[in-house]
């Protein structure tokens, strides 16, 4: 992995810049955000369609066609987003790949350490480590909005149900899981808590990233964005092999900056 020496701050700590996600890592995440964004907008229309626009017949006035269109594309986008992303994360390692599936994992050892890390948010008792990519906590939750993405996808299908044809497949598969579930309300109202939870941990997410970013300079807002991330020299040894990657891996070939 690419590391790149900085200059040092103002009380001699060297710092070092570390690739820490792939140019195409940062990408999927956008149009990730992006697809969130318009399934939540289009999704309180569909729950409760009041705007309209226009004149005459309700085709030609109401914008419910659109909002479902807009809605399913942007569900498509996610799901081939959620697919592309897993790949990455596990696929086999090269130019354009990081296998960082482990800092997602809901291990006993990522739990144990989420804990520790919440309290020590919580409460400024304990310690505050260094990691490579995201932190067990940061792991924890973005597993957690994997999970309810997935919930949102699959209920969503299952709402399209009474749309389809009775004589299919999928149609008999649907009705079969639609009635495991209680129902097509029961199935619309697991559709809105899922979507619910999402926003909750998407704004914890959200001000997690700001806060730490704040107060612990982690660099994890730049990291999403040109991905790299900074460190202090001294700290990567605590941290190197806290996912099994050696030291090594972040220091083999150093570019040296200029020091300013």
């Amino acid at each position: 992995m690419n590391a790149h020496r900085v200059a040092p701050a103002r009380n001699g700590e060297i710092y070092v810049a570390v690739r820490t996600k792939t140019i195409l890592a940062c990408i999927l995440h956008w149009i990730l955000v992006l697809s969130i964004i318009c399934l939540i907008i289009t999704g309180f229309y569909i729950a409760n369609p009041v705007y309209y626009y226009g004149m005459g017949e309700a085709y030609q006035a109401f914008a419910m066609a659109n909002m479902r269109m807009i809605h399913f594309i942007a569900a498509t986008t996610l799901i081939f987003v959620l697919i592309v992303r897993i790949y990455i994360a596990v696929g086999p390692k090269d130019s354009i790949i990081i296998r960082d599936y482990k800092q997602f994992l809901p291990t006993p050892r990522n739990i144990v350490n989420a804990v520790k890390l919440a309290w020590y948010f919580l409460t400024g008792n304990g310690e505050h480590g260094q990691y490579r990519y995201i932190n067990p906590l940061g792991g924890i939750g973005v597993f957690g909005m994997i999970v309810f993405m997935f919930g949102m996808v699959f209920t969503g299908f299952l709402l399209y149900l009474p749309g389809e044809n009775p004589n299919t497949i999928w149609y008999s598969i649907a009705g079969s899981f639609t009635n495991m579930l209680g129902g097509q309300q029961s199935v619309r109202l697991l559709h809105h808590l899922m979507m619910y939870c999402l926003m909750f941990v998407i704004v914890i997410h959200i001000y997690m990233q700001i806060w730490k970013n704040t107060m612990f300079t982690e660099s994890d807002i730049s990291a999403i964005i040109g991905g790299y991330k900074v460190f202090p020299m001294s700290q990567i040894g605590r941290f190197s092999d806290y996912y099994q990657v050696a030291e090594e891996d972040f220091l083999s070939r150093p570019k040296e900056g200029k020091a300013k």
